[in-house]
């Protein structure tokens, strides 16, 4: 009858008064046992609608409560709004120095909704105050002024740390002086006693604390002399590298470009080449060749014209048996060391780039390959160019590598613009015939946008291809500048043979005339005029027989 009456009260859903009522029936099967099995029954079934009837009382009073909350919803969403943003700011003040985010209010959304009653759900008119936004900002303005600022070059240069010895001897303590020269003047100052006006200026209060030093004179003097002869601190942390570089490059011109460049030809009458932009076609930077087969890099400027300030220069340097080009900027300090390398294929097909790709054979002949190589002016290398064919329209910068792999993350990828060879770029025709160069990610540089960023070498270098292969011989050969470079070498043997022989007709005619024993007893009396002269009597010391 337990089972029955326990499955009878299932759906009445309220466990807690079907169990009270199983216990009204077993005691009441305990005491009165004289009671029926119909009586029990009734009674289990007394429970049951008793069980039934609270289970609907509490639904009417839960929806009740539902729509009274609906209809409060509002003026409850503005009090927890309130209490939100209070919150913080009272942990935020209890905190003297601690996390800016515990200052900040949260947003009012579902989560804090949720967090209050599940019952409040958002309506379509709910919108953030003004006031909200307005302790928001308070709220972070207070998080700013506790939170310590970042670090920037600005900051004060911190103390170094003294050193061991220099503690000792700049020991001291703070005193407080009694008898100043002011106190002692003020004893028969008889204007003192008198009142002065309100608005009267009142001189400056005598400062009466002083440090005073609290090592012995015998230590103090110890001290100095250990602290001359020991290892001094710096006076401010050495800077970096980096730090260095830009003071050093900021006494130059600095370009502005993104991650393309054109470089194109002196045209149109127009002496200067360029450097320009593709996006904007802004001119970055102006060249022109030089006698001495080298390039001039030079910015505008509104005083003195276009390609005016100096920003680089690109020689070449005698050498019998190599190609070598030198990059100064506008120091004249050289940056960049430049080698040109001259590759020549006997048997080759006429378009053929590379030897790892099939190509026809039927039709070889000569063909002539170059590479470039940046190195620092130590000699170390730190870029180059692939192997690239002459005529070849595409030419890729890379980093150098020293590991197993032959190419290294790529910079730069040139490609030429238009159909032209040798010194067609300069024609003048409606689009500008040139160089386009597209940087990659891995350009980057500490130095931007000066002579030693390694996105203006890799132009550079390229510009200095281009301009060589003007004149590039059916050899493979550039011949730009061999001229120069001969009569240089040829005027400073000139130069040293006239010095000798100079050097050689001074002496036959000195020694035929006798002006050498002339110029003997004027180098003799000149030494004794200028010259300090031996002391003929040289004091003895005094022997003390002991110290």
């Amino acid at each position: 009858q337990a089972q029955a009456s326990q499955t009878v009260c299932e759906p009445a859903h309220s466990a807690g008064i079907v169990y009270s009522g199983v216990r009204l029936f077993h005691g009441m099967r305990g005491c009165m046992p004289f009671l029926g099995r119909h009586v029990r029954f009734f009674v289990s079934v007394f429970a049951c609608w008793c069980a039934s009837a609270v289970d609907a009382a509490q639904g009417a009073l839960r929806e009740t409560l539902r729509i009274g909350l609906s209809s409060n919803a509002r003026g409850k969403r503005s009090a927890l709004l309130s209490a939100a943003v209070a919150a913080p700011e009272a942990s935020a003040a209890a905190a003297p120095s601690g996390a800016a985010e515990a200052a900040v209010p949260p947003a009012p959304g579902p989560a804090t909704e949720a967090s209050a009653g599940e019952l409040i759900t958002p309506l379509p008119n709910d919108t953030i105050s003004t006031e909200y936004w307005s302790k928001v900002d308070a709220a972070i303005y207070f998080a700013g002024r506790v939170t310590k600022p970042p670090s920037s070059f600005n900051d004060p240069v911190p103390t170094p740390t003294p050193e061991p010895w220099k503690k000792v001897f700049q020991a001291s303590e703070s005193v407080i002086v009694v008898d100043t020269p002011l106190s002692q003047a003020n004893l028969n100052n008889w204007e003192l006693a008198t009142p002065m006006p309100p608005n009267a200026v009142k001189a400056p209060a005598e400062q009466t604390h002083r440090s005073m030093s609290v090592v012995p004179y015998d230590m103090q003097i110890g001290a100095r002399i250990m602290y001359g002869l020991s290892e001094k601190n710096t006076e401010t942390p050495p800077p970096s590298q980096a730090i260095v570089d830009e003071t050093f490059v900021a006494q130059c011109p600095m370009l502005m470009f993104s991650n393309q460049l054109a470089v194109r030809a002196p045209r149109c009458g127009n002496p200067y080449g360029e450097w320009a932009d593709p996006s904007t076609d802004r001119v970055v930077l102006r060249w022109k060749p030089t006698e001495q087969g080298g390039l001039y890099f030079g910015v505008d400027s509104s005083v003195s014209g276009q390609g005016s300030v100096t920003f680089a220069d690109f020689t070449e340097s005698f050498s019998i048996n190599r190609y070598i080009f030198d990059l100064y900027n506008c120091l004249k300090v050289k940056r960049y060391i430049v080698e040109e390398a001259i590759v020549k294929v006997d048997q080759m097909a006429a378009k053929a780039y590379t030897t790892s790709l099939d190509h026809d054979l039927s039709g070889t002949k000569e063909a002539i390959f170059y590479e470039y190589t940046i190195k620092h002016p130590n000699g170390s290398a730190v870029a180059k160019t692939t192997l690239f064919r002459m005529d070849q329209d595409m030419v890729n910068f890379t980093w150098f590598s020293d590991s197993e792999s032959p190419i290294g993350k790529l910079i730069a990828v040139a490609t030429r613009t238009g159909h032209w060879k040798r010194d067609q770029w300069r024609q003048c025709t409606e689009n500008p015939r040139g160089w386009d160069l597209t940087f990659t990610d891995a350009a980057n540089f500490n130095t931007a946008a000066s002579v030693q960023d390694l996105r203006v070498a890799a132009a550079a270098v390229l510009n200095m291809m281009a301009y060589r292969d003007e004149a590039v011989g059916k050899d493979g050969f550039q011949h730009v500048g061999e001229g120069a470079l001969y009569w240089s070498f040829l005027s400073v043997i000139f130069t040293l043979l006239i010095i000798s022989v100079c050097f050689i007709l001074a002496t036959v005619v000195c020694s035929k005339k006798g002006l050498d024993k002339k110029m003997k007893r004027f180098c003799f009396r000149l030494e004794q005029v200028l010259l300090p002269k031996r002391a003929t009597k040289i004091r003895q010391p005094v022997l003390h027989p002991t110290y």
